[in-house]
C-alpha cells in the first residue's frame, strides 16, 4: 500500500494554500467595496450637478448653489480619502496575491514529489511482480507436473 512520505507536510501546505486563498479573496472584496463606494460618490456628484443646473436655470437664490458647492467639496474630499485607501488596498491585494502564489507553488511542489514517489513505488511493485512471475514460470518449467 502506497504511503507518501511527506503526506503530513502536503496536507499542511494544502491548508495553508486554502487560508491564503481566503485571505486574498477578502482583500479583493475590500477593494471592490472601496471601488463601489467611490463610484457611488461620483454618481452622487453627477446627480447633484444635474440638480444644481436645474436650480440655475430657474434663477432662484444663491443658497442652493452654495450648498451644492459645500456638498461637492465634501464629497470630493471623501473621494480623495477613498482613492488613497484604494491605493493602499491595491498594495494589500498584491501582497496577498504573492503569498497565494508562493503557497500554491509550495503545495504543487509537494504534489509533484508525491507523483514521482508514487511512480517509483509502482515501478518497484511491477518489478517485484515480474520477479515473482518469472520465478513461478521458472519453477513450472523445471518441475513439470504430470
Amino acid at each position: 500500500m502506497f504511503r507518501f512520505s511527506l503526506q503530513t507536510v502536503l496536507e499542511v501546505r494544502e491548508r495553508q494554500e486554502k487560508i491564503k486563498y481566503k485571505e486574498f479573496s477578502q482583500e479583493l472584496i475590500r477593494r471592490q467595496t472601496l471601488q463601489a463606494r467611490i463610484e457611488a460618490l461620483h454618481q452622487d456628484l453627477a446627480r447633484a450637478g444635474r440638480h444644481t443646473d436645474e436650480v440655475r436655470r430657474r434663477g432662484t437664490s444663491a443658497q442652493p448653489l452654495q450648498l451644492h458647492e459645500h456638498f461637492r467639496n465634501r464629497v470630493n474630499a471623501e473621494i480623495a480619502v477613498l482613492l488613497d485607501q484604494l491605493r493602499q488596498q491595491e498594495q494589500a491585494v498584491e501582497a496577498k496575491r504573492r503569498e497565494l502564489v508562493k503557497a500554491r507553488q509550495e503545495h504543487r511542489t509537494l504534489e509533484i514529489l508525491k507523483e514521482k514517489e508514487f511512480g517509483r513505488y509502482e515501478m518497484e511493485l511491477n518489478r517485484r511482480e515480474r520477479a515473482i512471475m518469472d520465478e513461478v514460470a521458472s519453477n513450472n518449467h523445471f518441475n513439470p507436473r504430470g
